[in-house]
């Protein structure tokens, strides 16, 4: 009889034990969720900044947007683009899978995909999707070339 009741208290401190494991752990998980996908959600802001600076007319602001190596190349693409209107519809943000990385089928480091209702500066106004590769240069995500251009 002794044996059976130290069984039932080590199970039972071993389902305590279990649980405020599995506690800490969603914890952790809690926390660290927001901080990754935080990371993980700055091309967002590139490419919405493109095109507040686009709608602004700041072309200085919309080339920043820009990889510094494409600025000077695609300036006149999106001097056509100023004062244009987004209204973003949806913005969808790409990664290559583990398996297109380890295997090279994919050599895109990340890519934005924007549906938009574009208004251009003359009036006529329609829904057009546009897709752009992103990179990552010390720290700092860019456009590879202008979105809708």
């Amino acid at each position: 009889m002794t044996l059976f009741l130290q069984t039932a208290h080590t199970s039972r401190v071993s389902l305590a034990r279990l649980a405020l494991s599995l506690l800490a752990i969603a914890g952790v998980i809690a926390v660290a969720g927001p901080l990754v996908e935080t990371r993980q959600r700055a091309p967002e802001g590139i490419a919405r900044a493109y095109l507040r600076a686009v709608e602004q007319g700041d072309i200085e602001a919309a080339l920043a947007t820009i990889e510094p190596a494409q600025r000077e190349a695609e300036r006149e693409r999106v001097q056509l683009q100023i004062r244009n209107r987004y209204e973003v519809v949806t913005l969808v943000l790409g990664r290559p899978s583990l398996v297109d990385r380890v295997t090279g089928h994919e050599t895109r480091e990340a890519w934005v995909t924007v549906l938009a209702d574009v208004t251009s500066v003359v009036g006529p106004r329609w829904r057009s999707t546009s897709t752009a590769p992103l990179v990552e240069r010390d720290g700092v995500w860019y456009l590879s070339r202008p979105l809708f251009a």
